[in-house]
């Protein structure tokens, strides 16, 4: 039995705009990954993006698989637009029981190299973007009778190194604190949340910011290979589902053993 079976899933980030892999016929990233494994898994799927078309992608595929959502334009930034999505998910569909809050920005610079601006904007998106969709998504959650949220974080959230930002590295860690504060406080709801922290993945976002540089991960991998996007997202679905119903407040670690190995 599919473990979403009558359950609405609101995905944020839920489209993709980076390159996809070779082989690929549609780019696929741990937003698009996350709401077409929900929807397999039975849930309605309501795929939020700030790309209208990349959301649209997303949930034709879902329809083309034979499940049911739609696309919704939202830019996290703004906070009606983050209410007006859990609204979305409701119209649609009749209720909201599961978030996952998948959307995020990088910067690649030192500290002293990064501009107010610059980290102000990472943390407006990889928090207080969260934050939102969390706190509107909430209360619809407790009137459907509870929920699960699921946020995607970071390794870079518990290791410094490969490159990345000092303002990305802050707000993934914060996004640990954001989940283990909502985990209490919307326990009372019959709220779960949990974290997701990818290590080195084969995704969009990855080879967005790669680009045309020839980069062997594999030797710093315990396991020897990138993740794949579809491998986070069956991590999403497991937070998401009754399997993990006495789980909250936790950070489940995709990462081939990176950070076990350090």
């Amino acid at each position: 039995m599919a473990r979403l079976n009558g359950k609405v899933a609101l995905v944020m980030g839920g489209g993709s705009d980076g390159p996809a892999a070779p082989g690929e016929k549609l780019a696929i990233g741990n937003g698009r990954a996350a709401a077409m494994q929900c929807a397999r898994e039975g849930a309605a799927v309501l795929v939020a993006d700030r790309q209208l078309s990349a959301a649209a992608e997303t949930a034709q595929a879902i329809r083309d698989e034979g499940h049911r959502a739609q696309a919704f334009e939202c830019d996290v930034t703004n906070a009606d637009q983050c209410k007006a999505a859990v609204a979305a998910a409701v119209k649609h569909f009749g209720a909201l029981h599961l978030l996952v809050n998948n959307v995020g920005t990088a910067d690649m610079g030192p500290v002293v190299d990064a501009s107010e601006e610059q980290f102000s904007q990472v943390m407006l998106v990889n928090v207080r973007g969260q934050f939102l969709a969390i706190k509107h998504a909430i209360p619809e959650m407790q009137r459907a009778g509870g929920g699960a949220i699921v946020n995607v974080s970071s390794l870079n959230a518990l290791i410094s190194g490969g490159g990345a930002g000092v303002a990305y590295e802050t707000s993934k860690a914060a996004l640990l604190g954001l989940t283990r504060n909502v985990a209490v406080s919307a326990s009372g709801a019959n709220v779960r949340c949990n974290s997701v922290i990818p290590g080195i993945i084969n995704s969009t976002m990855l080879r967005r910011y790669v680009g045309d540089q020839k980069i062997d991960f594999s030797p710093r991998i315990p396991l020897k290979r990138m993740g794949t996007p579809w491998e986070v997202a069956k991590a999403i679905v497991f937070l998401l589902s009754d399997d993990a119903s006495y789980i909250t407040g936790t950070q489940l670690v995709v990462d081939g053993g990176v950070a076990a190995a350090l």
